[in-house]
């Protein structure tokens, strides 16, 4: 049987979150087509305290389902890392 760190490990499919589809694009650099210099897709979650910064991860991949066109945004692995550390200290908004 093969484990994790065995090159003949098995990783599953990845599945549109919507419709449950195994028909998605291939991963893709996110763009938006606006002219501001700074415009982002971003994962933002209440501020901690007062005078803390808001934690803010900005999506830099997505991928879209082919079937119901669903757009799907992922982290890039240095937000994904600091999301993975700060994720403890995280709160849900409250307004949504």
């Amino acid at each position: 049987m093969a484990g994790p760190g065995s090159a003949l490990c098995i990783v599953p499919r990845m599945r549109c979150s919507v419709c449950g589809s195994e028909r998605l694009s291939p991963l893709g650099e996110l763009h938006l087509a606006t002219q501001r210099w700074n415009d982002r897709i971003q994962l933002r979650f209440p501020r901690g305290g007062f005078f803390k910064a808001r934690p803010t991860y900005e999506a830099s991949f997505a991928r879209a389902c082919r079937d119901c066109g669903a757009f799907l945004p992922f982290l890039s692995e240095y937000a994904r890392r600091q999301l993975d550390a700060e994720a403890d200290s995280l709160t849900d908004i409250t307004d949504a």
